[in-house]
């Protein structure tokens, strides 16, 4: 009860003290009556824990009192009864306290006490936050009230179009009427979401009104002092501390700020001008202290000086920003440095063994011959706290003002031009010390005298008398190539007679040749690759000539362009060839080569070197030939072409053949002799001689021959006409006559159908595929227009004669006996016999034997058609297929022809049956056999028995 009277007496306290406050303040009173109820919550925790804290202690002492005491136990349970009724009435007198308490508060009822007030309600705040800042701002009482249970309405202008109406309604937003007859419906907006302003508000259901004062920021403010100092501040490097400069700032100049500030809440800016563009207004701008870059203008950092300085806060979601301006006077405490400078300073430029300037020693020049470091200050100046540069020139862009500017002594790119590193002769310098904590910067210019290198020199010979050039023989290599650095060499020491430095040789300086024009110059090495000197290659010719020496370290490059004709002064080489010279022919090309130049070539009387000294490669060797076709046709192009064949003018030439050829030779030429003219001769090639193998062999019908069955040596490409003749298996003679590829060949064909067609009735092909006697193929082989074109396909017709010789001496070989194509497909015993056809070998014969086999393994026969328990009807029997199949591992398009039948029995009168053609077709009973005799394929008989019924 008495906790209860003295929170009632606190919160009249302070409803009186905060209606004597302004209106803003009575949010904090408002506060701080909540915090006046937290602290009174906070000091009855403390008291109840106290008491826990104290009942555990009654029975720690209780605890000890028991371990003393146990002697008397009768004592000892009188104080526990003692302390067990004390605890009873203590929790009695609780209970009836807490129940008067709560009988009390139920009893009375507390109305909310309203005041004005001002507050700040953000625009997008929901309408419990709004019922939560208006309970808080209006309600003098807050705390003894219920704030959430409590509905707002507030005096507010509604709009329908152009039309307005003020009413009372829902801080939530509402909309009422006017007009009895034709209503008109106004709109009205949230508390939250209306204009800032001055607002009547009241409870729902009351009529006592407040006003309310509503905002969504409140106002911030910035007060500054007038003609204050501030230092600067400096890093130990000499730079300046901003930051410290900006709390400096704030500290010295802020009188006041509301809301409280620090530096970090706020900008400070200074009023700067552009180190360019200032003129007529331009080129000021507030910038931050550092300085920095706004469009394309560039703003210094803040310096010493008189500067306007302005603070400026951006605000947050409870205050709205603020700004402030004020003049302050930048100043500094550092000591004055001088730089100073030597009279009449000359410097040498040094250089690092790569021929670059070696610009660390121009400044360590500068540093020792130039500044007067004893009349300078601060002391201890040294290149690591200067900087040295000097007044440069563009390489490009330099005209009409434009193209100078400050640079670093090895040079750069600035600005978008490329400066060039300092160069000799009278230079203007600019040396800069930027200052440390104790010293100001400085910056001071001065000119000095900058030399180079020693001029170098070629000293040249003087020209022959009334010559325009000087002239020198072209160096050969021995494979009669040009040696450009022997003719290097060899200008050099022909035009040069001393320089500058002494004993410069050619293989110190750089020798090149002008292989543009006299106005359009283009630089190129003896032995240039370039394609911009594709139509003007070094050789023997007038050129211009360059030396160019790069330089060292003491002396400077030089160049120098002198004209040089550049003659060939090797001796004249001739070749004679001896009369009626021949050799075999070979298929080695180079075999051919190597007979020329032993035996065509007369040593003797040609002006060559000797021939120990020469091989095959140092001449060029040739004959007149025309091309091929396809299928080694005669395309009747003639012209040069290299002794191995191979494409000229985009026609295909066979290696050079036998027979009567037209051949020319030129040497190429060496370091000591000039090429030759190409020399012509005739020349015999004779045929060569190749041997002939047939490997006797045996095979299946049904495989190829091998690969080695017939070889040649040498292993020449050769047409191979094979004669197979023998028995077969059946008896029969058999003849075969296996033709080259080329007879197969499209081309070929072309020319020979016609022409076989027109004198046989039928084309060539034909007769490959029908077959031919022995008499029609003697005919045709001895027909002269057929020879003819024989020759013009490149054929050896004397090879015919050896075929028609082998049919010959084949016993009882008679013109009636056919001729196959091919090799042979029927089993059997078979003599063969291959003869070649090159034209540039002597036919070649070979003999030998081949045995066709008889397959059997995986050989099968098998009936057609199967009878139904051995018996079929005769009218059935009419269209069975009584007959069997031959086949050989699966395969049944295996010919047929040595498949055999044998049909036997009686019939239903006894009549005896027997036929190896015709199955019978009348009842009774019969056998039936079927075997396979000769061909190529044999396979066991098989038999079966049949009834044929009515």
């Amino acid at each position: 009860m008495k906790r209860k009277k003295i929170k009632q007496l606190l919160a009249v306290t302070l409803t009186a003290t905060m209606l004597a406050q302004p209106v803003g303040a009575q949010m904090v009173f408002a506060e701080d009556a909540v915090n006046v109820e937290q602290q009174e919550q906070t000091e009855q925790q403390e008291q109840t824990e106290q008491q826990e804290q104290t009942e555990q202690q009654e029975q720690t002492e209780q605890q000890e009192q028991t371990e003393q005491q146990e002697q008397t136990e009768q004592q000892e349970q009188t104080e526990q009864q003692e302390q067990a009724e004390q605890q009873e009435q203590t929790e009695q007198q609780e209970q009836t306290e807490q129940q008067e308490q709560t009988e009390q508060q139920a009893g009375e009822t507390i109305e909310a006490v309203l005041q004005d007030g001002e507050a700040v309600i953000p625009a997008d705040a929901d309408l419990n936050q709004v019922k939560e800042i208006l309970g808080k701002t209006l309600v003098k009482n807050a705390d003894q009230v219920d704030l959430n249970s409590l509905e707002w309405e507030y005096r507010c202008e509604g709009k329908s179009g152009l039309l307005k109406n003020t009413a009372w309604g829902s801080i939530g937003g509402f909309t009422s009427e006017t007009g009895n007859l034709i209503k008109t419906t106004y709109t009205h907006p949230s508390l939250a979401a209306n204009t800032d302003g001055d607002y009547k508000v009241r409870l729902k259901g009351t009529t006592t009104e407040v006003t309310l004062k509503k905002t969504q920021k409140l106002t911030s403010a910035i007060s500054t002092k007038a003609d204050t100092n501030v230092n600067l501040v400096y890093n130990e490097d000499g730079s300046i501390n901003y930051d410290a400069v900006r709390q400096n700032i704030f500290n010295t100049v802020v009188e006041s700020t509301t809301p409280e500030l620090t530096v970090n809440d706020v900008t400070i800016e200074y009023y700067a001008t552009a180190t360019t563009g200032a003129a007529v207004g331009f080129g000021k701008e507030w910038m931050p202290l550092e300085g920095g870059k706004s469009g394309v203008l560039n703003y210094p950092a803040m310096g010493e000086g008189t500067q306007e300085i302005k603070i400026s806060y951006a605000g947050t979601d409870v205050y709205f920003g603020a700004s402030a301006k004020a003049t302050v006077n930048i100043g500094s405490d550092k000591k004055q440095s001088v730089i100073a400078f030597k009279e009449n300073p000359t410097i040498k430029l040094v250089y690092n063994d790569d021929l670059t300037v070696d610009y660390m020693a121009v400044k360590e020049a500068i540093m020792n011959d130039v500044i007067d470091a004893e009349n300078s200050s601060p002391k201890g100046l040294s290149l690591d706290n200067l900087t040295i540069e000097y007044y440069a020139t563009a390489t490009t862009g330099a005209a009409i003002g434009f193209g100078n500017a400050w640079a670093p002594l090895e040079g750069g790119k600035i600005n978008g031009l490329t400066y060039p590193g300092i160069p000799e002769g009278t230079q203007k310098i600019r040396v800069t010390y930027a200052g440390d904590k104790e010293n100001t910067a400085v910056t001071a210019e001065t000119a000095i005298t900058v030399m180079d290198r020693e001029q170098s020199a070629f000293n040249l010979n003087e020209l022959a008398e009334g010559a325009a050039s000087y002239e020198v023989p072209m160096a050969f290599n021995e494979d009669q190539t040009y040696d450009y650095e022997g003719t290097a060499k060899a200008i050099y020491n022909a035009v040069v007679a001393s320089t500058v430095p002494e004993n410069l040789t050619a293989d110190d300086v750089t020798i090149r040749y002008n292989a543009g024009t006299d106005r359009i110059k283009n630089w190129q090495p003896l032995n240039t690759t370039d394609w911009t000197s594709t139509f003007t290659k070094f050789g023997p010719s007038e050129w211009t000539i360059q030396f160019s020496w790069a330089g060292n370290k003491e002396y400077k490059g030089v160049t120098a362009e002198v004209k040089v004709n550049v003659t060939d002064n090797r001796l004249a080489s001739a070749i004679v060839c001896k009369e009626g010279a021949s050799f075999t022919y070979n298929m080695d090309a180079a075999v051919m080569k190597q007979a020329i130049f032993d035996n065509v070539i007369d040593w003797e009387n040609s002006t060559l070197p000797a021939k120990d000294t020469l091989t095959v490669d140092n001449f060029t060797m040739e004959y007149y030939g025309s091309n091929t076709l396809a299928g080694d046709i005669d395309g009747g192009v003639k012209q040069w072409a290299p002794i191995e064949g191979g494409t000229v003018t985009l026609l295909t030439y066979a290696q050079m053949g036998a027979g009567e050829q037209q051949i020319r030779i030129s040497y190429k030429g060496n370091a000591d002799y000039r090429p030759s003219a190409q020399t012509e001769s005739t020349v015999t090639v004779n045929k060569a001689k190749v041997k002939v193998k047939v490997k006797s062999t045996s095979i299946y019908a049904d495989e190829a021959l091998p690969e080695d069955f017939v070889t040649m040596n040498p292993a020449d490409k050769f047409d191979v006409y094979t004669v197979y003749g023998g028995l077969t298996s059946n008896a029969n003679l058999s003849l075969y006559l296996d033709l080259p590829d080329k007879y197969t060949n499209s081309a070929v064909l072309k020319l020979l159908d016609p022409i076989v067609e027109k004198l046989y009735g039928k084309t060539f092909t034909q007769m490959m595929n029908d077959g031919m006697t022995v008499g029609e193929l003697r005919q045709l082989l001895s027909t002269q227009e057929l020879l003819d074109l024989l020759e013009k396909l490149h054929i050896d017709t004397g090879t015919f004669g050896q075929i028609l010789k082998v049919l010959n001496n084949m016993p009882s070989i008679a013109d009636s006996v056919r001729v196959s194509f091919g090799t042979p497909n029927r089993v059997g015993l078979y003599t063969v016999t291959a003869i070649t056809d090159n034209k540039n070998y002597e036919t070649g014969v070979g003999v030998g034997t081949l045995l066709v086999k008889m397959r059997s393994k995986g050989v099968k026969l098998n009936w057609n058609e199967r009878f139904v328990n051995g018996k079929i009807t005769a009218e059935d029997a009419k269209n069975f297929d009584f007959k069997a199949t031959l086949s050989s591992d699966g395969d049944v398009t295996i010919a047929q022809d040595n498949v055999h039948y044998l049909y036997s029995g009686f019939t239903s009168k006894w009549k005896p049956y027997s036929s190896t053609t015709t199955p019978p077709t009348e009842p009774g009973s019969y056998v039936m056999t079927v075997v396979t005799l000769g061909g190529n394929y044999q396979a066991a008989p098989i038999t079966r028995g049949f009834k044929i019924t009515k």
